[in-house]
């Protein structure tokens, strides 16, 4: 009997032994964080220049920042860290090849409560930061993020074109792998690694145009209609090119420039300049080009709106509708 209680005494230790070598050794089976993306791409999408000076970018690293860590976020212990330093190609701003800068915000939250400053290390192993990702107490593996944001005030006159930045992110670990009784770590991933994540945002040109209304005024025979003058303004995007023009109207006729009324017409024709008789329309010689305005020809230095002046006239050579008031619509059309 003796012999036989020594035997159960020592299967049990051999088996609470055993358990613990499983715990041990389990924990110890993968790295507790690793560099998964080594490449993530930031893209701000496509925008227009004019949104682009208007209004914030926004994005995020894809699939994340570069690293993830797959030991369960139950709790952080005070000696776990998961740093990452940055630092910029172009000093914290997109550049587009002409040599144009926008400027850049870097965030571990989409809010940009948790602001990241180029050269400075910053540890995402935080209870304040994991807790506002909402990752705090979780069991499951996370990617960690970064977050950008354009400055509008920096690309209030930018030229078109793709523009890029490349960080370089330098990580750096220690984070335990899996917490025994009394909250001992039972084991320690201690490790490094790089990722590159490329920024870029391409920005469209876009122009504001300034096309106000030409009023003939009234006259009882279409004899009585004189010419009138408008000026049309436009400004396009920083160093951008590109030709202006007019559409035939909504109650064109072979060609022919109409303003309707209860389904009578009005003749008249729009043309270039202050005088002469060279029709402004939307197709070849008829469009205008920029180097051909008025006002500032060929100034495409994205502040200073270019003047386009046009003329109207009534053709005085057809008969007198019945009374009225004709109108129509003509469409302005920018093409680069």
């Amino acid at each position: 009997m003796g012999n036989a209680g020594v035997i159960r005494l020592g299967w049990r230790s051999l088996v609470t032994f055993c358990l613990l070598l499983a715990v041990v050794c389990g924990t110890n089976s993968a790295l507790a964080c690793d560099v998964v993306a080594p490449n993530p791409l930031a893209s701000f999408g496509v925008a227009s220049s004019l949104t682009v000076a208007g209004s914030a970018q926004q994005t995020s690293a894809q699939p994340n920042a570069g690293v993830e860590c797959s030991a369960p976020i139950l709790s952080v212990l005070g000696s776990d860290y998961v740093n990452a330093t940055i630092t910029s190609a172009n000093g914290g701003q997109l550049q587009v090849a002409t040599g144009d800068t926008i400027d850049y915000d870097i965030s571990a939250d989409p809010g940009g409560e948790v602001p990241l400053t180029l050269g400075t290390t910053y540890d995402y192993y935080n209870a304040t930061l994991l807790d506002l990702l909402g990752l705090l107490g979780s069991s499951d593996p996370i990617e960690l993020p970064m977050y950008f944001r354009t400055l509008p005030g920096s690309a209030d006159n930018v030229a078109a074109g793709l523009y890029i930045d490349t960080l370089t992110v330098n990580w750096n670990w220690s984070v335990c792998e899996g917490i025994g009784i009394g909250g001992l770590c039972l084991g320690r991933d201690n490790g490094s690694g790089t990722s590159t994540v490329t920024l870029q945002l391409e920005v469209l040109p876009d122009c504001v145009i300034d096309a106000p209304d030409l009023d003939f005024g009234s006259a009882p025979l279409v004899a009585g209609f004189s010419p009138v003058t408008r000026t049309l303004s436009v400004r396009c995007t920083k160093g951008q090119a590109y030709s202006v023009g007019l559409s035939d109207g909504q109650h064109a006729a072979s060609g022919q420039r109409r303003m309707a009324s209860s389904g009578e017409f009005l003749r008249y024709e729009l043309y270039k300049g202050a005088s002469g008789l060279s029709r402004w329309g939307r197709q070849g010689a008829e469009r205008r080009d920029s180097t051909q305005a008025d006002n500032a020809p060929g100034n495409h230095d994205g502040v200073t709106a270019q003047g386009f002046i046009y003329r109207g006239i009534i053709d005085d050579a057809q008969s007198t509708p019945p009374a009225g008031v004709y109108t129509d619509t003509v469409v302005v059309d920018i093409e680069f």
